[in-house]
């Protein structure tokens, strides 16, 4: 594996072991604490999700854990090559390299929950809504930039031609393998 930015990569590994830190540090210490932040709506509230993901958890899929860790593996696959083609298709690019370094350090995360904590241990409680971590964060860092990229770039998102884009991926990782 070629490593085209190594400013991307150890940003990348440095969220994953802030976010993995700050979970050995609330289970070993303040799993049983409920702290206002901004009451009456934002809580430090620690809790285990052992449903593995959101949609299970709130749609009472049961869905196991195999399934879901071999779905976290498969995106972790995915970004990495879409990471891959971009960075062959645009060049290195800064935008790139900063949004993959928050999808991708989200969707290890992920994974490590999955397999390392068999759940996912969230502490940060909306009250009445949802609990979620760091790694939720990462997620939606990346697809409010996303968003935004889209919205400034708009008129260059609308020459795309979704069909050729997806031609040239598929050739791209078969190419690869």
């Amino acid at each position: 594996m070629k490593i085209s930015n190594i400013k991307t990569w150890l940003a990348v590994i440095f969220l994953i072991f802030l976010e993995q830190g700050i979970k050995i540090i609330i289970n070993n210490n303040f799993l049983d604490r409920h702290i206002p932040i901004v009451p009456p709506l934002l809580y430090f509230d620690p809790m285990f999700n052992r449903d593995y993901s959101w949609f299970n958890s709130m749609l009472n899929l049961n869905i196991g854990k195999g399934l879901h860790v071999f779905v976290a593996a498969v995106m972790i696959i995915f970004i990495y090559l879409v990471y891959r083609y971009l960075n062959k298709r645009l060049g290195n690019r800064k935008a790139v390299n900063f949004m993959f370094a928050f999808l991708f350090s989200g969707a290890v995360c992920s994974l490590l929950d999955k397999v390392l904590w068999n759940g996912s241990l969230d502490y940060i409680l909306v009250d009445g809504y949802f609990t979620f971590d760091l790694k939720d964060v990462y997620i939606d860092i990346f697809i409010g930039l996303m968003i935004l990229m889209m919205l400034i770039k708009r008129e260059a998102f609308k020459t795309l031609d979704d069909k050729e884009l997806m031609r040239d991926f598929i050739r791209f990782v078969f190419r690869r393998s």
